[in-house]
């Protein structure tokens, strides 16, 4: 499938300053390369990349060809990455999956060795469909991918990866609409091995994985308060319901935003407006949380996630809006599609907002993947959603040679314009 082009964004760290693309100005117009901005801060600038039209909104990344360079996967496709010369990411389709009106069952995926014979596998949860499921790499290219049901998991709109158990192995933490309980699976035996943690009060829309307390194990984050990890692997947890998120993004993040020592937590609400941070205050025996405002301007911030664009050493959030969570029915369903990076000050707690795709066809999804996936040293991002699977190139480095860039520039932006049917002006006419 041929790579579109739908937006340069230039972004400045310090000014938060975007310039977008205009064609009476192409000749003019020059890619940006790694450096300064006008101010002398770093700057990032992302090239945002359509790369296919499914409606799945779960996106992870496998080296599917086995040529070095990791392929986008989602829903029923992979995405073949084209490599550090750049150039068109062609679609693929690896397994079958489930359709209800404009919903792609496919609310999450993660790359996982599930049955430990070297070849990654995918695992796999949906909002329509029930079950987590794990699709099976045949280590054949261009066959299809078995299905195979690890736990029944019912109204599932996200989950997270992270080592629950302290195994130093990646599990999978599920949370439901439906309160039904959360669940979370360990991948390190012969078998997937299921867990249940807490009940319908504790369960519910938004799930995460942090260290609240300090004390080196990873406890369980939820929209009603934390389960602190006594003996993870033997299903101990004490619950602590310290706070209300409201239908949290997922992941919920565990963060110390303003670098005092202690966890902060970091949510969106992902079907309605509002980007907060809570700061945990008090002390170890009666912790409190105070709640701070990062962004109130757009809707179902549904994905979240904490990395480091700029290369500065500290992680940036990435979030953005969801598109169509509930089928338009949702607070600001209609407000520009966007998605966003914001730069943490950790002496202040303040967050500075950076545009990086803006009233385009990037959206949060339900996940975003973070990776160099040009392999040229700085953090590329990937989401999907019901607008497409996007790669949005950071062009902090950029190795790509300009005769690509310019045969992926949607036909509005090539140059030379043809002039077809209008006048033609002469070279030293007016202006």
């Amino acid at each position: 499938m041929r790579t579109t082009v739908l937006a340069l964004i230039l972004l400045s760290l310090g000014a938060g300053v975007a310039y977008a693309q205009d064609p009476s100005v192409a000749k003019e117009f020059r890619l940006p390369t790694s450096g300064n901005g006008p101010d002398g801060a770093p700057r990032v600038a992302f090239l945002a990349h359509r790369l296919g039209t499914d409606h799945a909104e779960g996106i992870t990344t496998l080296d599917m060809n086995n040529d070095g360079f990791v392929d986008l996967v989602s829903g029923a496709y992979w995405y073949e990455n084209p490599g550090a010369n750049g150039g068109d990411w062609k679609q693929h389709q690896y397994r079958t999956v489930g359709i209800h009106d404009e919903f792609v069952s496919d609310c999450g995926e993660w790359t996982i060795d599930v049955n430990h014979d070297g070849a990654p596998d995918v695992v796999t949860a949906g909002w329509i469909t029930n079950g987590l499921w794990w699709y099976e790499n045949p280590k054949t290219q261009g066959a299809m991918w078995t299905k195979h049901l690890i736990a029944d998991s019912y109204d599932t709109e996200g989950g997270v990866m992270a080592d629950i158990n302290g195994d130093g192995k990646s599990d999978v933490g599920l949370a439901h609409y439906n309160h039904s309980g959360i669940l979370w699976v360990d991948f390190s035996g012969s078998e997937p091995r299921v867990h249940h943690v807490g009940g319908k009060e504790q369960d519910g829309h938004g799930i995460g994985v942090a260290d609240v307390d300090g004390d080196g194990k990873a406890d369980i984050l939820t929209p009603y308060g934390w389960f602190r990890n006594i003996d993870a692997d033997n299903d101990k947890w004490e619950w602590h319901g310290e706070w209300r998120l409201g239908d949290a993004g997922f992941p919920i993040l565990g963060y110390d935003v303003n670098h005092d020592g202690k966890l902060d937590i970091i949510y969106g609400q992902g079907h309605s407006y509002g980007l907060y941070w809570l700061e945990q205050t008090g002390t170890a025996a009666h912790r409190e949380w105070k709640r701070h405002t990062i962004d109130e301007s757009f809707s179902q911030s549904h994905a979240l996630k904490l990395v480091d664009l700029d290369g500065d050493g500290q992680p940036e959030l990435i979030t953005g809006k969801r598109y169509r969570g509930h089928s338009g029915n949702d607070p600001g369903s209609y407000d520009p599609v966007v998605v966003y990076a914001y730069k943490i000050d950790g002496k202040t707690g303040s967050f500075t907002r950076m545009t990086i795709s803006e009233n385009g066809t990037a959206s949060a999804g339900t996940q975003f993947v973070a990776e160099d996936l040009d392999h040229d040293g700085d953090m590329d991002i990937a989401s999907a959603g019901k607008l497409g699977v996007h790669f949005l190139e950071n062009l902090k480095v950029s190795h790509v040679p300009k005769a690509i860039r310019e045969a992926q520039q949607p036909i509005e932006h090539k140059w030379p314009f043809s002039g077809e049917g209008q006048e033609v002006q002469q070279e030293n006419g007016p202006r």
